[in-house]
């Protein structure tokens, strides 16, 4: 479970903060840096709106009695997937629900699941692979469904077809490219290149980089990035950032600004 960060007033004093969440998941760590004394510049990389095909939730509520178990990809996957299929007369009741996340499991318990399963220290597929509920030797001949949004990585999938499961998705949102120019963000902030930025996605990062690319922001390279996990981390040179980018293995508000406090102890 995510705790709140303690507040060190000043810990982020007059430090500009590119924040590049989607807005449903932004609020918190937005505030978390305004009560150190930072500024969030707000310019969210991902664009989450609500999948409105029915025929897609009603073919997952029809055989939600035949899966064994269901996983949530992300917290977007919870809050959007959950009043389809665990509101009555549906029930997720009877399957194992997983998680990739631990903000994810946090909210899934929120909107009422009882029991959520999800990896210890690795959030993400790979993680989730190596749980024991997953192995072949668990899942093989089983039915599982996976709670996501349009498109995404197909290592789950995969992977779990190859341990004998046959897998189906509920895709409940769809992702795009920001439509606001980002130097409309920074001008309205006052801040031609931010102190520092979050990136919590590997999508994010390259969209970022589109729109650096798009816009001529050049300048934007050169702006040091804390990123979670190793495999965003790695894309960061290549996409042509020039700073080696802090690396937080865990996305909650706790572990980024801790992170952000570190980079400033650190002398920046």
């Amino acid at each position: 479970m995510h705790t709140s960060p303690p507040i060190d007033s000043g810990s982020l004093a007059s430090v500009s903060v590119l924040v590049t969440r989607p807005e449903e998941q932004a609020h918190g760590l937005i505030l978390a840096i305004e009560q150190r004394g930072g500024v969030a510049v707000f310019a969210p990389m991902i664009v989450i709106e609500r999948q409105t095909d029915e025929a897609t939730l009603n073919a997952a509520r029809q055989h939600l009695p035949d899966y064994a178990a269901v996983i949530f990809v992300s917290r977007n996957a919870a809050d959007f997937g959950i009043d389809a299929l665990n509101s009555p007369p549906h029930s997720l009741a009877h399957c194992e629900v997983y998680a990739v996340g631990g903000g994810s499991a946090e909210r899934l318990l929120a909107l009422g699941v009882k029991q959520v399963h999800t990896p210890k220290g690795e959030f993400n597929s790979e993680g989730l692979l190596r749980m024991p509920g997953l192995s072949a030797h668990q899942i093989s001949g089983q039915k599982v469904l996976i709670v996501r949004g349009s498109g995404g990585r197909e290592l789950l999938a995969q992977t779990l077809r190859t341990r004998g499961a046959s897998v189906d998705y509920c895709e409940v949102y769809t992702r795009s490219a920001p439509h606001e120019p980002l130097a409309n963000v920074l001008k309205a902030h006052g801040v031609t290149l931010p102190d520092v930025g979050v990136i919590t996605s590997l999508e994010a990062l390259v969209n970022l980089a589109a729109q650096i690319e798009q816009e001529k922001l050049d300048r934007l390279y050169d702006l040091p990035l804390v990123v979670t996990g190793a495999r965003t981390a790695t894309e960061v040179e290549r996409l042509g950032f020039t700073v080696p980018p802090v690396v937080v293995e865990t996305p909650g508000d706790a572990s980024l600004v801790a992170a952000l406090e570190r980079w400033v102890l650190d002398g920046e």
